[in-house]
């Protein structure tokens, strides 16, 4: 159970977040959450692309297109808010 959280979130974020079991797991759970990070901003640059790509083509039967890819980015951003903070979760448990 956590029992340190930090400052900056909320403690029903927790809720979700698996407590480590020492400092070692909270550091290996604190990399992989940048990790994922990372690939999300790998992600998200491709999907800039895309979109790039498709706002080039003045076609009607982009705009549905468009609206998938802006959808699939803003889902990216709430993904790396989460494993931004639950890694700062994790550098607090270890502080």
């Amino acid at each position: 159970m956590w029992n340190k959280y930090h400052p900056s979130l909320q403690r029903s974020f927790y809720s979700d977040l698996e407590c480590p079991s020492d400092k070692q797991d909270a550091e290996v759970k604190r990399q992989c959450h940048l990790h994922a990070v990372s690939d999300i901003e790998l992600q998200k640059e491709v999907l800039e692309e895309e979109i790039n790509l498709e706002n080039k083509q003045d076609v009607p039967y982009n705009e549905t297109k468009l609206e998938r890819l802006h959808e699939r980015k803003i889902k990216l951003i709430n993904a790396k808010r989460y494993h931004q903070n639950a890694s700062n979760a994790y550098w607090y448990y270890l502080q």
